[in-house]
């Protein structure tokens, strides 16, 4: 009985194109680890990315979520939208303290760019692109104060 959320989530964001917007495999997580350096220099950090879908699964779970991979830490949530006003559903993504970035296309330097993360004042976010209309703010000031209202 504990798998049918997920299952249904899973559903629910694959099965129609209007839900596009919130598919998981639009997603991927971005996993931080050391690379090896001869003993003259220091070691390097680099980032990896990987499907977010065990990841998301996790949160929305009965067990804590993951918090790294193979013993290395989750950095960060990168998603692939048509807009970049997280959804209800970003929202429980969004508690678990992991950042979330949302774009268009993140190799594109005209797309849109909206980054949530925790601080120590609550969650804030940094957005980079064209104007948001009135309804996307509007919409985007909601849902940051459904975050902040709501703190963990």
């Amino acid at each position: 009985m504990k798998y049918v959320f997920p299952v249904l989530i899973l559903g629910a964001m694959i099965g129609a194109p209007a839900q596009a917007d919130d598919n998981i495999a639009n997603c991927e997580i971005v996993v931080q680890q050391s690379v090896e350096a001869d003993a003259a220099e220091k070691s390097a950090q680099i980032a990896t990315f990987m499907p977010a879908g065990d990841f998301i699964f996790s949160v929305f779970g009965a067990k804590a979520h993951m918090t790294e991979v193979d013993g290395k830490p989750i950095r960060a949530v990168m998603c692939t939208r048509r807009s970049v006003i997280p959804s209800e559903f970003d929202l429980k993504i969004i508690r678990t303290g992991i950042p979330l970035y949302l774009s268009q296309d993140f190799d594109a330097k005209d797309s849109a760019l909206l980054g949530i993360s925790k601080s120590k004042t609550g969650y804030v976010y940094d957005y980079a692109g064209p104007d948001l209309s009135a309804d996307d703010l509007e919409l985007l000031n909601l849902r940051m104060k459904a975050l902040n209202n709501a703190q963990d």
